[in-house]
């Protein structure tokens, strides 16, 4: 497969290139096992099968379907004569359940869903990561503030806020090592090539020839980002940070941006980065700007490095 284009802006537009992938192949299955059956009528029959007989709006709160979605595909499967409706309680409700067809299909569906069932457990062991999980810790978040939400929040910080990229100025020599030290004590521990650069940016990045940055929100240093310099053409992306407090602002785009534009203007012809590969954002922010996975070098200075990144040759 390509190198991936959406990245988070199009997570939604990926799970649905998911879907239809997996959906697909799901009812190419059901047709050659001769089942009179869709993906998209198995959310209603699956939730009727394990919870039912249940009402409509029943059906709607356990599959997260819209109220039309689930009316419609019900009326599609009574008419395949798979289920039935009849009064409930309430005149106004009617209950679903399965017609006899309907339980004589839930005898064949039960070993296509046991088979498929394992096989997606074997898919996602193969995986690094359970993606039942992950879904549901990114569901528990928009649970708890939705993107929209956060959407026009953002909008408001990025309206309220003055971001400015400033070269090193002594006066936030301190800020320097605070902004570093902050996250890799956090997810690591500070190494002897850390300490000499931090306590020392003057002597370690600038007076062999590279740069120091700083990103300001509302006039304090809340960022910053090295340009090292290894020769007259060779040169390393290092010690980007940005504080919690400031994060939401694409401080670290404008920050890699920066950098990116010194790198091209002193005539480089080779920039790379040494990171850990837990740390997935950053990873994910430096693919976007052109950086691309390259093999370990013969020597790190850093114990935690243990993924590696080039700018791509334009």
């Amino acid at each position: 497969m390509t190198e991936e284009l959406f990245l988070e802006i199009g997570i939604g537009t990926r799970c649905r290139r998911i879907y239809e992938r997996l959906s697909g192949e799901m009812d190419a299955i059901y047709k050659d096992e001769n089942v009179n059956m869709s993906v998209r009528e198995f959310p209603i029959v699956y939730c009727v099968l394990h919870r039912g007989p249940l009402t409509i709006a029943d059906i709607q709160k356990l599959s997260g379907l819209s109220h039309s979605a689930v009316s419609q595909t019900v009326k599609k499967l009574v008419s395949k004569n798979i289920l039935s409706l009849n009064p409930g309680e309430d005149a106004r409700s009617k209950i679903v359940q399965f017609s006899d067809e309907g339980k004589r299909l839930i005898e064949k569906l039960k070993p296509i869903w046991e088979l498929s069932t394992q096989v997606m457990v074997g898919v996602i062991r193969e995986c690094d990561t359970n993606i039942l999980e992950a879904f549901g810790d990114f569901e528990r978040v928009l649970d708890q503030q939705s993107f929209t939400q956060r959407y026009w929040e953002g909008k408001k910080r990025t309206e309220k806020t003055d971001i400015e990229i400033i070269p090193y100025d002594v006066r936030y020599r301190e800020n320097w090592r605070i902004i570093n030290q902050q996250w890799i004590e956090k997810l690591f521990k500070l190494e002897e090539e850390d300490i000499v650069n931090l306590n020392d940016p003057e002597k370690y990045v600038l007076d062999r020839g590279g740069e120091i940055y700083f990103a300001l929100l509302d006039g304090e240093p809340v960022g910053a980002i090295a340009l090292k310099k290894h020769s007259p053409t060779r040169f390393e992306l290092s010690k980007m940070g940005v504080i919690p407090q400031a994060r939401g602002h694409g401080i670290g785009n404008l920050l890699v941006e920066k950098v990116l534009e010194r790198y091209k203007a002193r005539g480089g012809s080779e920039l790379f980065l040494e990171t850990n590969s837990s740390l997935v954002p950053a990873i994910t922010l430096y693919k976007k700007y052109g950086f691309v996975e390259v093999p370990a070098p013969e020597k790190t200075p850093y114990e935690r490095a243990d993924y590696f990144m080039e700018l791509q040759a334009e």
